[in-house]
Parts: C-alpha cells; structure tokens; sequence
C-alpha cells in the first residue's frame, strides 16, 4: 500500500471556508492474494503535527473483481494551522489501522506507518 497527496487548488475547495487549507491522501493498495476481498481503513494519523484528519466514515479499498489486482480511494485532510507554510509533504509519514477481510477466513486486524511518497498523479492504465 503507498500514500501520496494533492493540496487543494484554490482556498475553500473542499470545506467552503476561504481560510482553511487541506487537500487528499490517495491510498494505493494492490493484493497479492486472491482471497483478499477488501481493506478497511479505520483511523487515519498523519505524522505531521499541524495535520488533521478527521475520518467521519470507514475507508473502503474494494477487490471485488479477481482481475482487480489494484485499488484506491482517498480522504480528506486539514491543515490545522493557518500560519504553516508547508509545501511538500513528500517523505512524511501517516499511520493507519483498520481490517483485512479475506474469503473464508477471519479478518485480520493492523496497523501500519506508511511513507507518503509524492503529488498525486492520476495515471491511466
């Protein structure tokens, strides 16, 4: 699983507030097991002091197809501190936990530090 980011384009986009600064941590997942039928993200924490994510709801990374090997979603993140200038969050790091839900076998709890590794790029395959 890989984490990368995209900051908001203009102030506001996502929250209505022209004051407030976030932007999106894209999880990338790919199984390496067939019976691996999805991920379910629980909490998120970036590593990052005057980060927030406040997650309302799970995240959900679907297998549902055998030929999907590959998978994504996203969630929102707030830059809680209006003075902080940060620029790049390459290299940071996010801890996250939640379950693994296999096919006739019981899910597995985890947990997992993982180091953010560049602009999100939406990349056709």
């Amino acid at each position: 699983m890989t984490v990368s980011y995209m900051f908001q384009e203009r102030p506001g986009q996502y929250s209505g507030d022209r004051n407030a600064k976030s932007g999106v941590f894209v999880f990338k997942a790919e199984r390496n097991d067939d019976r691996l039928k999805n991920i379910v993200i629980r909490k998120v924490k970036p590593l990052h002091t005057a980060l927030d994510v406040n997650l309302e709801q799970i995240l959900v990374i679907p297998f549902e197809q055998k030929d999907n090997r590959k998978s994504d979603v996203s969630v929102r993140f707030k830059i809680n501190r209006r003075a902080e200038k940060i620029e790049d969050l390459k290299g940071g790091r996010v801890n996250i936990s939640g379950v693994l839900n296999f096919e006739e076998r019981r899910p597995e709890l985890f947990t997992a530090t993982l180091s953010i590794s560049d602009l999100y790029q939406k990349t056709e395959a």
